[in-house]
């Protein structure tokens, strides 16, 4: 009867929504196991390759060995602490050698065998560009490495294992010879480094390798996390610099700032100019050189330079530089150039005109809008008796609540991301994934900067106020006083957040990014059913939403259970 009672109980605690979905869960089963089609489209949505279930024993044994080691060097750590009883010590002490223990185990395991072999390669895979190296074969619609570099990458994998089990080895000896040098400062680097290493290697294992056994969930999963992430981050920041109070030695700072972006743009501005002209005649092809101005090409294409337009646009063909233009030119493959002046001396001249460089013209275009939005912030500042850091912060929030999360995405993952890669000469050249995730940590930043500001400005102005009388410094206050008390109050929301970034995250499909919403619309392309693909995956998005709305439950459980104790206390 105590068991009946305790599972009732538990039963009540359990969300309604997800009572009802589990009621509903055995015909669900029954239509995905009883239809073909069902099956195929789940393994479609859900990224399962070949070997799924070899490769996702591989995933945990790997998670495994790094979330151990990193066991092992928080219980060596707590050995450490002076302020626990020698009992908790010896304790921390053997926890952290069986830890030890079990990841060199693994680590032998692993090493010894073939098991990991599949892993390593759909990894690898996975995290290279096929359209940038040849090491990436195509096998049944998959990615695959060739013979050649399997084998170095396998070797090169299990050498760094090898390393591993070397070092962990090594600092269980030590634990176990030189227990009393623990606290020393040979040992606590010697566990700082156990303790990073294996944190490094388990967040790369979970958040950041690929691996064939769910790619379109982790995809999306990582998605949701990376982004929350650097929403919670930024919004934060902007609500704290609303909270900021105008001061002189601010307002002098930004003027300072904004004059001397305005004199670097003004420097710029005045570079000399490039001259360029246009050779040769129009009746066929017009080549020119790569990096020209987009304005002075459509002016060549469209004729802007004559006196009477053509009727038509002139044909007009890229070339990487000037000396292969000449070459093309001199060979009748090219009936005009638009090459430098200094370089058209030999040839018939039809136009020239100049321009300023493009890395002076992006220069100061660049330091202009930067000098003015400083000034303009200045200004309202001085009206206002605002600081232009919390101007800036309103400013941004209400401009990017008013923006579709659609349009961000596009204009992040696209031109803006095409304008970073070209003004870097190609050194900065971010995924789509990557693209996607700031995208979506810029444009839901706005709405946590809301939920932030809600939650400090419900914290009594008494709390704050008593901190000041005490000498405590308002970073103090801010992260003593004010932020865990705000995080509390706002957590239920921070939660619904979280939730509806997880469903947006869909949106990065339009960036070509394999989540379950992309290879949902690469499946229903490929079978042309008509249900099947949708009603898969809406009903992974309903699983992903309950075990979320499931687990911020919880945690809201156990901070309102935290704060009543404190209470109390």
């Amino acid at each position: 009867m105590n068991l009946m009672d305790s599972a009732l109980n538990w039963i009540r605690k359990v969300r309604v929504s997800s009572l009802i979905f589990a009621a509903f869960l055995p015909f669900i089963l029954y239509f995905i196991f009883t239809s073909r089609n069902y099956g195929k489209a789940l393994k479609a949505i859900l990224g399962i390759e070949e070997n799924a279930l070899v490769l996702l024993s591989a995933f945990i044994l790997i998670s495994a060995i790094g979330i151990l080691g990193f066991l092992a060097a928080l219980r060596f750590s707590k050995y450490n602490r002076p302020d626990t009883s020698v009992e908790t010590r010896n304790r921390a002490l053997f926890l952290g050698q069986i830890f030890l223990v079990a990841q060199i185990f693994l680590y032998f395991v692993l090493i010894n065998s073939n098991f990991i072999d599949p892993y390593i390669i759909s990894v690898a895979a996975n995290s290279m560009d096929a359209r940038n190296t040849d090491w990436i074969i195509i096998v049944n619609q998959s990615f695959t490495l060739e013979e050649t570099v399997k084998e170095k990458i396998i070797i090169y994998t299990k050498s760094l294992f090898s390393a591993g089990l070397v070092f962990s080895f090594f600092v269980l000896i030590c634990s176990s010879l030189f227990k009393k040098y623990l606290n020393s400062v040979p040992s606590k680097i010697l566990i700082f480094i156990l303790g990073f290493t294996n944190i490094v290697l388990a967040f790369y294992v979970i958040m950041i390798a690929h691996a064939g056994f769910a790619l379109g969930l982790a995809v999306t999963l990582r998605a949701a996390f990376f982004a929350y992430f650097l929403a919670s981050i930024l919004g934060l920041i902007w609500a704290l610099l609303t909270k900021l109070k105008a001061s002189k030695t601010a307002t002098y700072l930004f003027l300072l700032l904004g004059c001397l972006s305005i004199a670097i743009s003004v420097f710029n501005f005045t570079r000399p100019y490039q001259s360029i002209t246009l050779v040769g005649d129009v009746k066929g092809k017009i080549g020119i050189i790569a990096g020209t101005p987009q304005f002075i090409s459509d002016q060549v294409r469209y004729g802007d330079f004559l006196i009477k337009k053509p009727d038509k646009p002139f044909k007009i063909r890229s070339i990487k530089n000037t000396n292969q233009a000449i070459d093309l030119y001199k060979k009748n493959k090219l009936s005009g150039l638009l090459i430098p002046s200094a370089q058209a001396k030999d040839f018939p001249s039809i136009w020239t005109t100049s321009y300023l460089p493009s890395k002076n013209r992006t220069i100061a275009v660049f330091s202009a809008v930067i000098g003015f939005l400083l000034i303009l912030l200045v200004a309202i500042g001085r009206l206002t008796n605002m600081h232009p850091l919390a101007i800036f912060s309103d400013f941004f929030v209400d401009t990017i609540r008013g923006i579709p999360m659609l349009v961000i995405i596009l204009y992040i993952g696209l031109p803006l991301a095409g304008a970073i890669k070209t003004s870097s000469g190609g050194y900065i050249d971010m995924q789509m994934m990557t693209r996607g995730i700031i995208a979506i940590g810029i444009g839901y930043s706005a709405y946590m900067a809301e939920i932030f500001r809600a939650g400090i400005e419900a914290i009594s102005k008494g709390q704050i106020e008593a901190a000041r009388s005490l000498g405590m410094r308002e970073t103090h206050i801010a992260r003593f006083i004010i932020l865990p008390q705000a995080i509390a109050i706002v957590l239920p929301a921070l939660g619904n957040e979280f939730i509806a970034m997880l469903k947006d995250t869909s949106l990065v499909s339009i960036l070509s990014v394999r989540d379950i919403t992309q290879r949902m619309r690469e499946f229903q392309a490929q079978s042309f059913l008509p249900f099947e693909p949708f009603n898969s995956a809406a009903l992974l998005y309903i699983i992903l939403t309950l075990i979320a709305a499931s687990g911020i439950k919880s945690l809201e459980k156990v901070v309102n259970r935290g704060r009543s104790q404190s209470s109390r206390d």
